[in-house]
């Protein structure tokens, strides 16, 4: 887990834009425990961080500025230590029916009295061809130490038989087998905690866990009602294989080579994908 008593360097784009965003996240981090020193680019869009202070409580104090941020990396700050990372995406592995599928099925959607007003990491909602409930990051930060950045927005309690304070379990299964879970994912390789989503369904984890990258790799990620069986859990599970994404220390680039588009791009189609893909399913409906 996070050693308090290293010195630590993390870095993270942000998306700022003149010096406003600049004083907003100077002021974010002033004031937080732990903090030797930072450095903000604007130009480079980049926050440096050095000092002893998790980086999942760095995170939420930039998140508090309502900008856009992205985890680049953290090490020791007199390391060379090679930093790994993968992601899932979190989807329904079930087999749909074909109102579920066109988005106009009334378990998925958001009732009219609560509707959306945040987005969540996802897709371009206009390529999905599955539905896509949120994603997962993982860096690893140091040995046996990995950062997790989760995030979703699940089917509103009522719709699927839940208790508005349901608690959701999230975990590293044995196996990436997606075609029945969770009897085909198997039993739980490694727990990642618990998540009570909000009236809306949002709800997100941000910490460090024990455990290494190159050992989850083609693990299922799965988050899943808690008390659910197999029987019952339609809109219940929704899981993604972890997949290697390129290291974060070792990848600057800003706009990718396949679209064209900036990671601020990526960011925001990531984003609609099921936040505005709920959003249709509501006026569908």
């Amino acid at each position: 887990m996070w050693d308090s008593l290293t010195l630590s360097q993390t870095e993270f784009a942000v998306d700022m834009t003149c010096q406003s965003c600049v004083t907003a996240v100077s002021t974010a981090l002033k004031d937080l425990p732990g903090i030797d020193r930072y450095d903000i680019d604007l130009a480079g869009k980049r926050v440096t961080i050095t000092g002893r202070t998790p980086p999942s409580q760095l995170f939420a104090a930039l998140k508090s500025t309502e900008r856009q941020v992205i985890a680049r990396g953290s090490s020791a700050a007199s390391s060379s230590f090679a930093t790994q990372a993968a992601v899932s995406i979190l989807e329904s592995p079930l087999p749909l029916p074909t109102s579920i599928a066109s988005t106009s099925n009334l378990t998925l959607a958001t009732p009219a009295s609560e509707p959306s007003s945040r987005p969540l990491p996802g897709m371009n909602e206009e390529e999905f061809s599955q539905k896509v409930f949120g994603i997962c990051r993982f860096v690893q930060i140091a040995p046996k130490t990995i950062l997790m950045d989760l995030t979703v927005r699940l089917p509103p309690p009522a719709n699927v038989g839940l208790k508005a304070s349901h608690s959701w379990d999230v975990y590293i299964s044995k196996t990436g087998n997606l075609v029945d879970p969770p009897e085909s994912t198997g039993p739980a390789f490694r727990p990642l905690g618990k998540i009570v989503p909000d009236g809306q369904g949002y709800g997100d984890l941000f910490t460090e866990i024990e455990g290494e990258v190159w050992e989850w790799i083609g693990r299922g990620c799965v988050v899943e009602a808690g008390g659910s069986s197999h029987d019952n859990s339609r809109g219940r599970i929704f899981a993604g294989v972890v997949a290697r994404s390129a290291g974060a220390w070792g990848n600057d680039k800003t706009v990718c080579a396949c679209s064209g588009r900036t990671m601020w791009e990526e960011g925001r189609d990531m984003e609609k994908k099921v936040g505005g893909l709920l959003d249709r399913a509501k006026v569908a409906a």
